[in-house]
Formats: structure tokens, C-alpha cells, sequence
């Protein structure tokens, strides 16, 4: 009999009910492939608009996996398997990277070793996993406006997923970060070295209050208020960023994120930038794995969500699609370390 690991699937577009975990065949590294041992695994709202059918992707049959971002443990390298810099991938390394083919909420995946970066020693595990989409989109945006000392940057959004990491990556820059969230997460941000206010109306006396020599750019991560603002302080239309809101690039002739590749080195770069900094979040056993997606879909919240897999131990005979019943009874889990499914509230890289 075939080796197995746990997926979660889904076979038809819906809300997070449609989601479950499964028992599938493992599937070995290929020439320039890697195999991961998943650790943890980083979910998005693209990921849940996917799911609901909101982007249709018409050529992706059923059933379907889900997630992109992940970290773990490589277990089995392919022939020249190698990372970006030309150095050889070995069994054993610590890596964190993206899934662009079955979904990454899974046990075992395996990838192309250019999706892979390296994975910082301090770095957690459930940070690293969820670092991809939201980290990347960061980082293109900081690249976009050259953002640097000097810079006083309006972001909004701050304490969520893109937010947060923009937000500490900018002040590493040098740049003053004047961060919008919601009342309970101001004491929050100004730990972190960011000036926070409320978001809302009356934005703009209170930017002007607390940056009365102006604003020198805008990183706008929730609709366009933050864009608007910028405008009416006198940012130019070319140092503001918006990316959730793609009509207001249009409208109000402010900048995207733009189509950028996803690179490998940027990544290990954003890795390195997140040690010893902040990325909260929350936790969930696997086969609650709908409840982390509503948790998600809600909008709100600091970080991430993070859900704790339960898994079946090698061997344990299962038909596909079937929880063996002990096994839903006792809760079985991996004891060092517990695999763990990481899900965030970025916006997906173009």
C-alpha cells in the first residue's frame, strides 16, 4: 500500500463548509523538485475568494486543494535541486516558500526549488509559514515607493497581515510610520515604533495633528480612505500605494502594487527583516479548519490565525476522505513538533 499524508480539499466552490480533510498519496521530488514536510502553512483571502467562487478559476478541476504560503522541513530533494543563489538544496533544511500547484495545506508538499527560500533559525515556524503573500506584497510596495529615512508614510490597516509587516519593515527603513487601526490595536502599534491613530472620519485632522510637517507617502491596505487622505495633504498621486481597491488606482490615479514575480531572495530577505519582530496569531486544530476560514472572512483581527493540525500517524489505514472515527475521538496529534495551519488577511501578489 502507498504512503499517505493528510490534504485538505474541497469539490465544489462554496463557504467554508465545503472544506475537509483528507487522506491522499504521498507524491515523491521530481529532477529540480523538493519535498517539504509542512510545519506551517499560510492562508489568504485570495485563497477563500477562490473557494467561494468570488475568482473563478474555471480550468482548476475538483477536487482542489487550498493555501500558497508554507514552512517546514525538507525530506526528499530531487535531482539538481538547487535555491536561487545556486547552492544545493540537502534533506533536512529549514525552508519557507510558496505552492502554486495542489494547494499547500498539506503534510507533505512538494515544489520546485525556486519556490524556496531559506528559513532563519530564530524565525517561528507559524511567522514563517505565513510570510509569503503578505510579506512579498509588502516588500513590493516599500520597493514601489523607494521608501526610506526621511519618509513619513501614512499605511493603513496597520495591524493587519500586510500592514504589520509593512509597517515594521518601514520603520527598519528609517521611515516614520503613521499607522491607522481600530482603538484596540493603538497601544499595540506604538510598541512596535509607529505613531497609530484612529481610522475614520476625521482622518485627516488627526494625520495633520500628529504630522504637522506633512506626509511624504501612503501605503492605503484597506479600500481607498488612506488614499484619499494622502491626496488631500498634498502626497503626489505616484508616492501613494493601494492595493485592495483596484478601481480607486484608476479613479484616483494613484499607484498599485503592480505585477511583480515572486522572487525567492526576496523572500529570505523579508524572512531575515521579520526575526525578532512581531506577526500575532491565532490557533486551531485542523479539522477546524472551517472555523479559521470564518475567523479569516470576518476581516478583523491583529496578524494572523493559526490552527494546530491533528494528524494520522504513518500507516494508520483510512479510505480517502474519511477521518478514522479514534482518531477524531482522541484528537491524535504529531508530538514534536505539531504541524500547523497559519492564516492571515493579506492581499495575493499579482
Amino acid at each position: 500500500m502507498s504512503s499517505s499524508q493528510l490534504a485538505v480539499v474541497y469539490d465544489e466552490v462554496g463557504g467554508p463548509e465545503v472544506l475537509r480533510v483528507v487522506a491522499v498519496p504521498e507524491v515523491p521530488a521530481g529532477p529540480g523538485e523538493v519535498r517539504v514536510a509542512v510545519r506551517a502553512v499560510g492562508l489568504n483571502p485570495f485563497d477563500a475568494k477562490v473557494r467561494a467562487g468570488t475568482i473563478p478559476m474555471p480550468h482548476l478541476e475538483f477536487p482542489r486543494g487550498i493555501g500558497q504560503d508554507f514552512a517546514g522541513v525538507v525530506d526528499e530533494v530531487g535531482r539538481g535541486a538547487a535555491y536561487d543563489d545556486g547552492a544545493p538544496v540537502r534533506t533536512g533544511d529549514e525552508v519557507l516558500g510558496w505552492s502554486a500547484g495542489p494547494g499547500a495545506a498539506r503534510t507533505r508538499l512538494v515544489v520546485p526549488a525556486s519556490h524556496l527560500a531559506r528559513k532563519p533559525g530564530r524565525l517561528p515556524w507559524v511567522v514563517a509559514g505565513a510570510l509569503q503573500t503578505s510579506g512579498l506584497t509588502a516588500y513590493a510596495c516599500l520597493e514601489r515607493l523607494g521608501l526610506g529615512a526621511g519618509d513619513v508614510v501614512l499605511v493603513s490597516a496597520a495591524a493587519g497581515g500586510v500592514g504589520l509587516i509593512y509597517t515594521q519593515l518601514a520603520l527598519a527603513r528609517g521611515a516614520v510610520v503613521i499607522a491607522t487601526a481600530g482603538a484596540g490595536n493603538q497601544a499595540f502599534l506604538r510598541e512596535l515604533g509607529a505613531v497609530p491613530v484612529v481610522y475614520g472620519e476625521g482622518l485627516v485632522d488627526r494625520v495633520r495633528e500628529v504630522a504637522p510637517a506633512g506626509v511624504s507617502a501612503v501605503q492605503d491596505n484597506h479600500g481607498r480612505e488612506a488614499a484619499l487622505v494622502g491626496l488631500a495633504l498634498g502626497v503626489p498621486a505616484g508616492r501613494i500605494v493601494v492595493i485592495a481597491d483596484p478601481a480607486a488606482v484608476e479613479e484616483l490615479g494613484v499607484s498599485g502594487p503592480g505585477r511583480y514575480d515572486r522572487l525567492a531572495g526576496n523572500l529570505e530577505r523579508v524572512a531575515l527583516a521579520m526575526v525578532d519582530r512581531q506577526l500575532p496569531v491565532r490557533t486551531f486544530p485542523l479539522d477546524q479548519v472551517a472555523a479559521a476560514y470564518r475567523e479569516l472572512e470576518t476581516g478583523h483581527g491583529r496578524g494572523k490565525v493559526d490552527a494546530r493540525d491533528r494528524v494520522i500517524p504513518t500507516g494508520w489505514p483510512t479510505a480517502a476522505g474519511m477521518w478514522p472515527p479514534s482518531a477524531r475521538s482522541t484528537g491524535v496529534e504529531v508530538a514534536t513538533p505539531p504541524h500547523q495551519l497559519v492564516v492571515g488577511d493579506s492581499q495575493p501578489i499579482g
